[in-house]
């Protein structure tokens, strides 16, 4: 039995046969094969998810693995609801069957999107340093 508010992810095992195509492919093929699906989701008018893979990076390790880079875990829920009609899309247009697929985040991109609200105040106050003439003139406590 699970803890409330844990999340169980069963990954299903798919099993495929051996005479399905299997051609080398490069990282190009790869970039191409992703914005064929990002274009594909603008046509289907799905802006919100293209808006949040369209900053997803590529990579290829190991011939066979490719590497999907999100900068948020927003991204990466998006790829997990289209992740089988991914791998579909890019079986077809790489001719390959046989490639894993693993997921990674650029940690340093990522923490640069969150700021606390004293980080958001220095950041202003360091723009425009009236701002901190008037948090002492006013005695305003903003970071509680």
């Amino acid at each position: 039995m699970a803890l409330p508010g844990s999340v169980i992810e069963e990954e299903k095992e798919e099993i495929l046969r051996n005479d399905l195509p299997r051609e080398k492919f490069t990282l190009e093929q790869v970039n191409e094969s992703w914005k064929r699906f990002l274009d594909r989701l603008k046509i289907e008018h799905n802006i919100p998810t293209y808006n949040a893979l369209m900053t997803t990076k590529l990579d290829i390790i190991n011939e066979n693995e490719i590497i999907f880079e999100f900068s948020s875990h927003s991204s990466k829920q998006e790829f997990e609801e289209y992740k089988d009609r991914i791998r579909n899309s890019m079986r077809a247009h790489l001719k390959n069957h046989y490639f894993t697929i693993e997921i990674k985040f650029s940690e340093s991109e990522a923490e640069n999107h969150i700021l606390s609200k004293k980080e958001k105040f220095e950041k202003l106050s360091a723009q425009n340093p009236v701002l901190l003439k008037l948090k002492e003139e006013f005695g305003l406590d903003l970071f509680d």
